[in-house]
């Protein structure tokens, strides 16, 4: 019961977020509002395979890749959109490498190789390289905006939620490595509901990252 409603709730969160950042994309006609609905709309439908299996035949999905499908390309449209307005906003600015980013790189491949004891290869694999682009490129965001005019740093709160978010990920990956079971003490639905608020704060972020 307690997978469903929470599913459920996360559901709701991703369809009602994606709605709205559709409606803010006709509105002002901007391609990061169009970005964004895709990466709700994506992991929306990853959420809604999972949702009906527990539905119908009372338990998670062994095909669970139709759900990772959805959630992979939510990530790709969300790094597509850091991609963007990072382009976008540092056409100017020349990119000086930082020894520190290596440790984004060391840590998701660690994680990566650690999840392979429960999880499948491939998807591990995809998921590390899609999780390094998001993680590098907010730290990329955020390194641009230092020193700059405070007028030029409302892209922070968007890099810190796309942190958030993905934090959130693997500290519910982590959490399911060792199942507490289905009881609301299990810390993984915790995290759950945790990256249900980063989907909502994805939208105030995004709203002050372009202006409008």
């Amino acid at each position: 019961m307690i997978p469903g409603i929470d599913n459920a709730i996360q559901l709701v969160v991703t369809g009602g977020c994606a709605v709205i950042a559709l409606n803010n994309a006709l509105k002002v006609r901007l391609r990061e509002w169009f970005l964004l609905a895709l990466f709700y709309f994506t992991f929306f439908l990853g959420d809604l395979y999972w949702q009906l299996y527990i539905v119908f035949y009372d338990g998670a999905s062994p095909e669970f890749y139709i759900s990772e499908f959805g959630w992979y390309t939510s990530y790709l449209f969300l790094l597509i959109l850091l991609v963007y307005i990072n382009t976008e906003s540092n056409k100017r600015w020349r990119y000086r490498f930082d020894p520190l980013f290596m440790l984004i790189p060391a840590f998701t491949i660690g994680m990566c190789i650690f999840y392979m004891q429960w999880g499948d290869y491939l998807s591990n694999m995809i998921t590390a390289v899609l999780m390094m682009g998001l993680i590098w490129h907010a730290f990329y965001g955020l390194k641009v905006l230092r020193g700059r005019p405070r007028q030029e740093n409302e892209r922070r709160m968007l890099f810190l939620v796309t942190l958030l978010f993905c934090g959130t990920e693997y500290a519910l990956w982590t959490s399911s490595c060792f199942w507490m079971g289905e009881t609301v003490l299990n810390i993984y639905y915790w995290f759950d509901i945790l990256l249900s608020v980063s989907f909502v704060l994805f939208l105030p972020a995004l709203r002050k990252a372009v202006g409008r």
